[in-house]
C-alpha cells in the first residue's frame, strides 16, 4: 500500500508539472503571437506613413515648381510693365502688402495687376494707383462673397473689358455682380445703358473704384475673416518667404540642357564615394555628421535645386 501511495503521488505530480509545461508553452506562444502581430502592425504603420509622406512630398515639389512656374511668368510681365528689375521687384512687394491687407492671393492679385497694366496702362497714372485699384478690387471681391472661381472669373472680365476700352455685355454683367460699387450713384439699368453708348470706360471705372475706396474699406473691416482667407495669407507668406527657392526651381528649368551632365557627376561620385567606403565606413560617415555637412552643403547649393 505504501508503494501505491508513493507511486500514484509520483504520477500526479508529473502531471502537474506536465500541466505546468504546457500552461508555459502556450503563454510562450501566445507572447510570439502577440509580437508578431505588433510587427506586422508597425510595419503597416511605416508602410502607410512612408505612402503618406512620399505623397506629401510629391505634392509639394509639384506646388513648387507650379508656383515657380506661374511667379516666373508675373514678374515677366511686371518688368515689361513697369521697365526695369528694381520697380518690378518694388512692384512686387507693393502687390504683396496690398494681397495681405485684402486677404487675397498675391499670385492672383500679381497677375491681375501686371494684365492690367500691360493692356490698360494708360488709364492708370501708374504702378502705384494700378496696386490701389487691385486691392480695391480684391476686397469688394470679399464684401460681394464671391468665390474663388466667381472672383476670378470676375477679373478675367473686368481685365478683357478694360482692354477693349469699355465694359458692355456679358463683361459688365460679370462685374456689376461682384463689384458694385462701379454702379454708386446710378441704377444697374443706367449704367448697362451707359455701356451701350461706350461711356463705361476704364477710366469710369477706375474713377469708380477708387472714389469709393473709403466705404469699402469701412465696410472690409467688419467682414469677419475666414479660414479660407487665413489659409490664403499664409501661402502669400510661405511664397514670399520661399522666393530663393523659387528662384532656383526657374533658374534650374532655364539651364537643365548645361546642367544634366553635371548633376549626372555629381550623383555618380556620391555613389561611388559610398560604394568605396564600405559597410562599416559608411556607417562611421553618417554616424559622426560627415553626411549631414555632405549634404547640407549640396542643399545650400542651387545646382542641387
Amino acid at each position: 500500500r505504501v508503494q501505491a501511495a508513493a507511486r500514484a503521488q509520483t504520477a500526479a505530480m508529473n502531471a502537474a508539472a506536465a500541466s505546468a509545461r504546457a500552461e508555459s508553452a502556450a503563454l510562450r506562444l501566445q507572447e510570439q503571437q502577440q509580437r508578431a502581430t505588433a510587427s506586422a502592425t508597425d510595419s503597416m504603420t511605416r508602410s502607410i506613413r512612408n505612402l503618406v509622406g512620399a505623397f506629401a512630398g510629391i505634392q509639394t515639389v509639384k506646388w513648387l515648381v507650379n508656383t515657380s512656374d506661374q511667379l516666373t511668368s508675373i514678374n515677366a510681365r511686371l518688368r515689361l510693365m513697369t521697365g526695369s528689375a528694381e520697380a518690378a521687384a518694388a512692384a512686387q512687394e507693393e502687390i504683396y502688402q496690398a494681397a495681405m491687407r485684402s486677404r487675397g492671393a498675391y499670385a492672383d492679385m500679381a497677375d491681375f495687376v501686371s494684365q492690367l497694366g500691360t493692356v490698360a496702362g494708360n488709364a492708370f497714372t501708374g504702378t502705384d494707383e494700378l496696386v490701389a485699384f487691385a486691392e480695391q478690387i480684391q476686397k469688394q471681391m470679399a464684401i460681394s462673397g464671391a468665390s474663388g472661381a466667381s472672383a476670378q472669373a470676375a477679373l478675367v472680365q473686368l481685365t478683357q473689358g478694360l482692354a477693349s476700352g469699355t465694359l458692355r455685355g456679358e463683361e459688365l454683367n460679370s462685374v456689376l455682380e461682384q463689384t458694385p460699387m462701379i454702379a454708386q450713384g446710378v441704377t444697374t439699368g443706367e449704367m448697362r445703358e451707359l455701356a451701350s453708348e461706350g461711356k463705361v470706360t476704364a477710366e469710369v471705372v477706375k474713377n469708380a473704384m477708387l472714389g469709393a475706396a473709403e466705404e469699402t474699406n469701412a465696410q472690409f473691416e467688419q467682414m469677419p475673416m475666414t479660414w479660407a482667407q487665413v489659409w490664403t495669407m499664409f501661402q502669400n507668406v510661405a511664397i514670399q518667404a520661399l522666393d530663393p527657392v523659387l528662384d532656383a526651381i526657374s533658374w534650374l528649368a532655364n539651364h537643365l540642357e548645361e546642367l544634366a551632365p553635371i548633376l549626372a557627376g555629381l550623383a555618380a561620385g556620391a555613389v561611388a564615394f559610398a560604394a568605396g567606403l564600405g559597410i562599416q565606413a559608411a556607417a562611421t560617415w553618417i554616424a559622426n555628421g560627415a553626411a549631414k555637412a555632405f549634404f547640407t552643403t549640396l542643399l545650400t547649393n542651387p545646382l542641387t535645386y
